[in-house]
């Protein structure tokens, strides 16, 4: 009996001793909520398992998400490409390098202004019925903040010549036209599934202006935005003079086809090893 006493007067002290730490404890953090000053979160990475440094900024209103290679420098001068992502979309940045590219490049990816479901848009209508004033208005706003945005990422990040332009259905759009009505903005241009509305074509040509190269990829299949559009003003705009390459992918709909993408991959590769080092002329005395 005397045993059995002597253990639960043992273990009534350790319970108060652990019930007194508690009390203490809470009495700290109550305390600590109250009165101390928060510590904000460390931010964590918008991708902590990509190979790729990805932050994200503000520029012409336009937010983006700016990739760039863990192991080169923010400074370092790089040649740049701009990804438009398609109507009720939103940028998605690469785990790796943009398209497995083998040379280092910084990619920045715009999100579109608008709101389109849980995603986003760069025109408030859908593409799928032709050009509509609705449509070209917007396309027209977005390629005043595109031709914006692109002067402040040269000047905010140090970019090697005029940037690649690539962009899928909307951004497609969005690429071609602005690549006809910009061409002192950008290097090369690559639509993919996209046209351009017939009032915003250009209608002459003149052999002394700066004319963008534009190679554009479409699905044959294509049930959205119809590869007989493109392909029919591609051939008109060619037999006016304007560089432009049209290139079906057979068995693709409106979509980021696999045998889409290796082309866009073997076709950025060429534009970079063609493209200069500075845009400054060359060759002038």
């Amino acid at each position: 009996m005397a045993e059995w006493n002597e253990r639960c007067t043992l273990n009534e002290n350790v319970t108060r001793r652990l019930f007194h730490r508690v009390l203490l404890g809470l009495t700290l953090v109550v305390a600590n909520g109250s009165f101390a000053t928060p510590v904000e979160p460390a931010p964590r990475p918008l991708q902590a398992k990509s190979s790729m440094r990805i932050t994200r900024h503000l520029a012409a209103g336009l937010e983006y998400l700016l990739v760039e290679p863990r192991d080169v420098a923010p400074d370092a001068e790089l040649p740049l490409i701009v990804v438009l992502h398609g109507r009720g979309s939103q940028p998605e940045p690469p785990v790796g390098p943009y398209l497995d590219l083998d040379v280092p490049v910084r990619v920045i990816l715009p999100r579109g202004p608008l709101r389109s479901g849980d995603a986003y848009s760069w025109m408030p209508v859908s593409a799928h019925g032709g050009e509509s004033r609705a449509l070209n208005d917007a396309l027209r706003d977005r390629m005043t903040e595109l031709n914006e945005a692109i002067g402040i990422w040269r000047d905010r990040h140090p970019t090697r010549g005029l940037p690649i332009l690539t962009g899928f259905s909307q951004g497609g759009i969005l690429t071609a036209t602005f690549a006809l009505t910009h061409p002192e903005s950008v290097y090369r241009a690559f639509p993919i599934s996209g046209w351009v509305p017939t009032s915003l074509a250009p209608r002459t040509f003149d052999a002394f202006e700066r004319h963008v190269p534009i190679h554009e990829l479409h699905g044959a299949d294509d049930a959205v935005i119809g590869a007989g559009r493109t392909r029919d003003q591609a051939a008109a705009l060619r037999e006016l003079g304007y560089p432009i390459v049209y290139e079906a992918i057979e068995g693709a709909g409106h979509e980021m086809h696999p045998e889409m993408l290796e082309r866009l991959r073997e076709e950025i590769l060429r534009a970079l090893r063609e493209q200069p080092e500075a845009t400054d002329a060359a060759g002038l005395s």
